[in-house]
């Protein structure tokens, strides 16, 4: 990142400087390796949920109960927001192959069409095949949110400075 920043001269450092910077001491703000790790997969984590609008939820209670940074821990699940959309479907696609669901279709003329002719059975079906892409989001989230945190771990221990003992 900072070889980019160096080659682009004084548009580099005005982002370092009011970007690149900031964001760095809020990571850093008095978190050990640990912490820090387990913040950014929580928010990496909770990010790419298949339910819109519950990631500011999760990142915030999961981050105030094991006392992570809260801040850089919404920062990180708000920025997972593209892939959380890329990836929705896929992971109720998932959930409705593992489970024993009626499949929806995600056609927007089936759609408007299941809506029309029940729309509470529609919306029953909508909320079911929700539930099982969560549920296919945590089997997929327990191995790689552990691969992440090891593996984010092992380099923060290498990047940031040893802890000062008074």
């Amino acid at each position: 990142m900072e070889l980019f920043l160096r080659v682009n001269g004084s548009i580099g450092k005005f982002l370092c400087k009011k970007l690149w910077n900031p964001l760095l001491a809020l990571a850093k703000q008095g978190f050990t390796p640990h912490q820090l790790a387990l913040t950014i997969s929580l928010g990496v984590g909770f990010g790419v949920i298949p339910f819109i609008g519950l990631t500011t939820v999760l990142c915030t209670f999961w981050a105030l109960r094991l006392r992570l940074n809260v801040a850089f821990t919404i920062l990180l699940g708000y920025l997972m927001q593209p892939l959380q959309l890329a990836l929705y479907v896929p992971f109720v696609d998932l959930g409705q192959y593992i489970f024993p669901v009626t499949p929806i279709p995600f056609s927007l003329t089936k759609l408007t069409q299941m809506f029309q002719a029940d729309w509470l059975m529609a919306l029953q079906q909508v909320w079911v095949a929700n539930l099982v892409g969560i549920l296919a989001w945590l089997f997929c989230f327990v191995p790689f949110g552990l691969a992440l945190y090891f593996s984010s771990k092992k380099v923060l221990h290498r990047v940031l400075p040893a802890p000062q003992v008074v």
